[in-house]
């Protein structure tokens, strides 16, 4: 049985500040404000310039590509601290430190005897390094996981108290996580049937149906008023953005893209050097997630789960609960034709628990040679971790300085009053400078005459061999030859694999 909140309370700090104080330390001290490639400045600027006024001027949510639950609190958050990427920052790393005492929370839930076992697996969350990233970055990420996490044990404090507030939080917290990120609909479906199942083996008939109608009515009234309008478009007008649900027209899903590693999607051709599905089966041995020390753990924990689940509180369902999430994240991101490190965030919470199932289980049943050293293991792999964290959001923000770099360096060699045709880095060179700016990929063939009739200094900045290479015969490649054949390109300089040009006619 858990110890009272204020048991916990010490135990929850520490897990959040493990997380929070070093990767909010780094970010701070290097002056980075959550802003990378494209995604993030679009999170941005939906959230504290759109949503900010819808809610101000109580009018609906315009359109964007992606859910919208993570800029509305971005855009609560902002009505505080200004329409500043720090709003962005702040719910980021909020939720991002919640992931490992949650984590911690569901794995006390399924073991109530072992607060060994809960500890490392919020320790094991608490020093992965890509979740460090992305709790300092203006990303959905951290927010869709912390829901979803929250729900896993919402769902198993429901299992064994029977009260119907745990299941309505369990439900509203996994809708709300898919509306920061559609990947948890997919995870929400193991969730639903560990829910069921304990209704089914505790419950009298009609109040599991009462209790479950509510769970229903809850999640219904969080998405329905986001989905709804977007399923309609989508099934009416296929060929027309929709709202919300710009991945739903973009993703394709087959179990043969596990045994790919060269695509074409809507990135253009993507070639990679692994097939998708061993790169997500080795991502937990990467430093940036558990890494090699600790990965192979997660094998033992799902084999001390599957084998004995009568020691834990929700009997089979839990190991559907565990082993169920990572598996239906694992298949959906081995069967769909991209790789993306950070898409590995959707498993973490369960592998890590299987990992410090795997080690809390041999310890306790080897000699104590063996068992010291399994623990020198578990202690040497989370230092391992936390050492690659700092060394991988370093990086990351080393990557950003350079980006702002280009940046300045391509403001320097601009005439006054130039513009700009861009592909890469077009929204940092947007949202750092004045220089207008047009994206290479946004423009038909029309949109770039027109631009050019009106006369001005005009550049192009691009990586040459990228667009060749992966964009071929579509609008970054097209556009960049017609500027070449139609108007000439005179080299002025490159920084990096980006080569400015200038228009020779202009």
């Amino acid at each position: 049985m858990l110890r009272p909140i204020s048991w916990r309370a010490p135990y929850a700090v520490a897990l959040a500040a493990l997380l929070a104080l070093p990767a909010a330390g780094i970010a701070a001290s290097r002056g980075f404000d959550g802003l990378y490639g494209q995604d993030a400045y679009a999170y941005l600027d939906y959230g504290t310039a759109s949503v900010r006024a819808s809610i101000l001027q109580l009018r609906p949510l315009e359109a964007f590509f992606w859910p919208p639950g993570y800029p509305l609190l971005v855009a609560l958050v902002s009505m505080a601290t200004g329409p500043l990427a720090l709003a962005g920052q702040l719910v980021s790393l909020l939720m991002g430190a919640l992931v490992p005492v949650f984590t911690a929370l569901l794995a006390r839930e399924l073991w109530p005897d072992d607060t060994v076992l809960a500890l490392l697996a919020g320790a094991l969350v608490a020093v992965c390094g890509q979740l460090w990233q992305s709790s300092v970055v203006v990303m959905a990420d951290t927010t869709g996981l912390a829901l979803a996490t929250l729900s896993a044990w919402a769902l198993t404090r429901y299992t064994r108290k029977r009260r119907l507030h745990w299941l309505l939080v369990g439900s509203a917290a996994v809708a709300y996580a898919m509306l920061a990120r559609w990947i948890y609909g997919l995870v929400a479906m193991p969730f639903a049937l560990y829910a069921l199942g304990a209704m089914d083996a505790h419950a009298k008939p009609g109040r599991a149906v009462l209790h479950g109608l509510a769970a229903l009515g809850v999640a219904a009234a969080l998405l329905t008023p986001v989905l709804a309008q977007p399923l309609v478009g989508l099934l009416s007008h296929p060929a027309e953005p929709a709202s919300f649900a710009g991945n739903f027209q973009v993703y394709s899903w087959s179990p043969l893209n596990a045994l790919r590693r060269d695509f074409f999607t809507a990135d253009g051709h993507l070639s990679y050097s692994q097939p998708n599905g061993a790169y997500y089966a080795l991502a937990p041995a990467n430093p940036a997630f558990l890494g090699p020390l600790l990965a192979p753990w997660v094998l033992v924990g799902a084999w001390t789960l599957l084998r004995d689940t009568r020691r834990l509180s929700g009997t089979l369902g839990a190991s559907l609960l565990i082993v169920g999430w990572a598996a239906i994240v694992y298949a959906f991101h081995a069967g769909a034709p991209w790789q993306n490190f950070r898409f590995t965030l959707a498993y973490l919470p369960p592998l890590a628990i299987l990992a410090a199932l795997g080690l809390t289980w041999t310890w306790r049943h080897v000699n104590q040679r063996l068992g010291q050293a399994v623990a020198l293991c578990a202690a040497l792999g989370l230092v391992a971790s936390a050492a690659s964290a700092v060394r991988l959001v370093e990086g990351f923000v080393d990557r950003k300085d350079e980006d702002l770099g280009l940046v300045r360096w391509v403001e320097a060699q601009s005439a006054p009053n130039a513009r700009l045709f861009s592909f890469g880095p077009t929204l940092t060179i947007r949202h750092y400078t004045k220089l207008p700016t047009f994206d290479l990929f946004d423009l038909s063939a029309a949109d770039v005459r027109s631009i050019l009739a009106t006369p001005a200094p005009t550049y192009v900045l691009l990586d040459e061999r990228s667009v060749e290479d992966q964009w071929l015969d579509q609008p970054p490649s097209t556009n960049f030859h017609l500027l070449r054949d139609s108007a000439g390109l005179l080299r002025v300089g490159a920084d990096g694999s980006y080569t400015l040009y200038r228009l020779e006619s202009q």
